[in-house]
């Protein structure tokens, strides 16, 4: 698949969604956002320079940034946590945990892209209230600046 045709298929899942595509366009050709349920989602499509005619979609959603406390308890949830996701999982890159989707294009369809971001957009909302539930009190405040500008723990 072409990043044309892929993001025919996105826009499509998009206008399914009652969103505007126009309007969650990102900067670059093959980059959408949009919050749904609470939960900010991120599509990327992307190839590398090596293969350039093999297309990636990427699904994702900010969940929380790890606590300041009780981190291997967090890091133990998680583990157990992804055993139980179906089509997506939990990662950290930085200082975040992001609930991720990420494949090759070839064979996607609309229903499966369909699914996906409702998927991502339901574990965010989902376990973002579970895991700032149970972990209640364990981010301590953080100043913009040394957040990054991100508001304090986990976020929505």
């Amino acid at each position: 698949m072409t990043l044309p045709e892929v993001s025919q298929l996105v826009e499509a899942s998009l206008a399914g969604l009652k969103l505007d595509a126009a309007a969650c366009r990102g900067e670059k050709p093959g980059q959408w956002g949009y919050t749904m349920k609470d939960a900010k989602v991120w599509i990327d499509v992307f190839n590398f320079n090596e293969r350039p005619d093999t297309y990636y979609i990427q699904v994702s959603s900010p969940l929380c940034a790890p606590p300041d406390s009780k981190l291997q308890d967090f890091y133990q949830d998680l583990l157990e946590i992804n055993f139980l996701m179906y089509g997506s999982w939990m990662c950290k890159k930085g200082n975040w945990i992001y609930v991720l989707s990420l494949r090759e294009v070839e064979g996607l369809d609309q229903k499966e892209l369909d699914a996906t971001l409702d998927r991502v957009a339901f574990y965010s909302t989902d376990y973002y209230g579970k895991l700032s539930f149970k972990y209640s009190g364990c981010w301590l405040p953080k100043t913009d600046a040394t957040a990054g500008g991100n508001v304090p723990g986990p976020t929505q």
